[in-house]
């Protein structure tokens, strides 16, 4: 494997869900290309499982935000005291902590706006899943790995 994506939020509160929506609906149109994880929040283990990455994708809802955007990702000098407040640059230090691996990193943030409870998406959100969606899946067939 030498893409992986993570898509994180929870898909029971509405916008909040598009992480997730992204990797199931990549999922579908590239198999074994990549490695895929719908995750509910990020977590220690996730480190682990970006040891055979060499880029990593975080996919994420973005208050606040009005279009689609790609960030480069650094790693975090220290890792947090709290497990809730875990961020994907603790995780890329963690992977190079405990395992010596340094993948290329991403987030991804979709502009989000309602959290209501239920599955249902936005227009800007579902708009925001189909370009993640499309700007991915396009870089890894171009480029065979994703580096965007």
């Amino acid at each position: 494997m030498k893409t992986l994506v993570i898509g994180y939020g929870n898909t029971l509160r509405g916008d909040d869900g598009v992480g997730p929506r992204v990797a199931e609906q990549l999922e579908a149109l590239v198999g074994e290309q990549m490695r895929l994880l719908s995750v509910h929040q990020l977590t220690p283990e996730l480190a682990a499982e970006m040891v055979q990455a060499e880029v990593v994708w975080f996919v994420d809802a973005w208050v606040g935000g009005v279009k689609p955007t790609v960030q480069t990702l650094t790693m975090a000098s220290a890792v947090p005291a709290m497990d809730h407040d875990w961020r994907p640059e603790t995780l890329l230090h963690m992977a190079k902590t405990l395992y010596d691996a340094e993948p290329t990193a991403y987030h991804l943030l979709i502009p989000a706006q309602q959290f209501d409870y239920g599955e249902t998406l936005s227009a800007m959100a579902l708009s925001g899943v189909e370009w993640a969606v499309q700007t991915i899946k396009a870089v890894v067939e171009e480029k065979g790995v994703c580096h965007a």
